[in-house]
C-alpha cells in the first residue's frame, strides 16, 4: 500500500464501494487503498456504503477506512442486508461531488485509472465513461483463455456504438465507471434488478440524455472467484432479464423481434451448468455481441 502515490486530489470526486459481509477483508484492503491513495488523481472523498452486519474481520476494515488510512472518508450503513441497487442508492443521498467512481471490495484499479477517466470525460463532454478491464482470479493473477492470453473484457467507445450495442448486451463494466451525478439523478438512480441494475441505470440514462463513452485503457481488475458464474444463473436472474428487455421495449430502445431473441440467449445462459456459463460468456457474449454491435 503506498501512500505517498497519489500525486494529486481532484475534490469533485467521490468514489462510492459497498461492502457486505461476503467479502473478503484483505481484497477489500487492496481495492480500497487502489481506488484511493495508490491513485495518481486521488479522489476527494471515498463513500464506503456498508451493506448490513458484517463479520469483526470486515469492521476492522471500516475502522480503518474512519481512521482515515484510505484518506478522507465517510462511512453509510444498512441496518439490514438490502442487496447492491439499495445500497448504491441510499449512499448516492450522501453524495455532495459532482462526480463519482464506481469501485468493487473485491477488485483492483490500476493507478492511472482517474487521471485517464477524468480527462476523457471532460475533454469528450461526457457524463458517464468506463474501460474494459482485465480478469485475475482469488490471488489476484491474471487469468488466461485458452491461447495463453489475458482475458480483457472490452467495450464499445463512442457514444454511437454504445447506444447500439446496448439494445443486446450492458455497454459499461460497473466497477470501472466514472459518472456524473446528476445525469444519475436525471435518470432516476439505481433501481432494485438483481444483476441488472447497472444495466437498468445505463439504459435510462441513455434515454435520458446522457453522453457515454469508454477509454480502451485496461483501468480495473476484475476478481472472478469461483461463485461469480454460478450466481449468473437461475430462474430469479431470467425474470430480471425480461424486465430488462420489456423496459427497453417500453423506451423504444428494442424491437419485439429482437427482445424475443435476446431472451431466449439468456434463457439458455441461465439453464447451462454453472461450470459451462464461463465459456459461453466468452464465446457468445464477450466476443459475439462485439462483432454484431451493428
Amino acid at each position: 500500500m503506498n501512500t505517498n502515490c497519489a500525486r494529486e486530489v481532484d475534490p469533485d470526486l467521490t468514489v462510492l464501494m459497498p461492502l457486505w459481509n461476503g467479502d473478503d477483508p484483505s481484497h477489500a484492503r487492496e481495492a480500497l487503498a487502489s481506488a484511493t491513495i495508490d491513485q495518481t488523481t486521488a479522489p476527494g472523498l471515498l463513500l464506503l456504503a456498508v451493506d448490513g452486519p458484517l463479520m469483526q474481520e470486515l469492521e476492522d476494515v471500516v475502522a480503518e477506512v474512519l481512521d482515515g488510512r484510505f484518506g478522507r472518508a465517510r462511512v453509510v450503513r444498512n441496518k439490514r442486508h438490502g442487496g447492491l441497487a439499495r445500497t448504491l442508492e441510499g449512499a448516492l443521498a450522501h453524495c455532495e461531488s459532482s462526480l463519482i467512481a464506481r469501485a468493487d471490495a473485491d477488485d483492483v484499479s490500476h493507478p492511472e485509472r482517474f487521471a485517464v477517466q477524468l480527462a476523457a470525460l471532460r475533454e469528450r463532454h461526457l457524463d458517464i465513461v468506463g474501460s474494459n478491464m482485465r480478469e485475475i482470479d482469488e490471488n489476484s493473477r491474471p487469468r488466461l483463455d485458452e491461447a495463453g492470453e489475458e482475458c480483457i473484457r472490452r467495450r464499445p467507445l463512442s457514444h454511437e456504438e454504445i447506444a447500439r450495442y446496448l439494445r443486446d448486451h450492458s455497454p459499461f463494466h460497473h466497477p470501472t465507471v466514472l459518472m456524473r451525478a446528476s445525469a444519475v439523478r436525471v435518470a432516476g438512480g439505481y433501481r432494485d434488478i438483481p444483476l441488472m441494475e447497472d444495466y437498468d441505470l445505463w439504459h435510462r440514462m441513455l434515454r435520458t440524455g446522457a453522453r457515454m463513452g469508454n477509454v480502451p485503457n485496461v483501468l480495473v481488475d476484475y476478481r472472478v472467484s469461483t461463485n461469480l458464474y454460478r450466481r449468473r444463473g437461475g430462474f430469479t436472474l431470467f425474470m430480471s432479464d425480461v424486465r430488462m428487455q420489456w423496459g427497453m421495449l417500453k423506451g423504444g430502445t428494442t424491437s419485439v423481434p429482437r427482445a424475443l431473441r435476446n431472451l431466449f440467449g439468456r434463457a439458455v445462459y441461465r439453464a447451462v451448468p454453472a461450470n459451462l456459463r464461463d465459456r459461453v460468456y466468452w464465446c457468445v457474449i464477450e466476443r459475439g455481441l462485439m462483432r454484431r454491435r451493428d
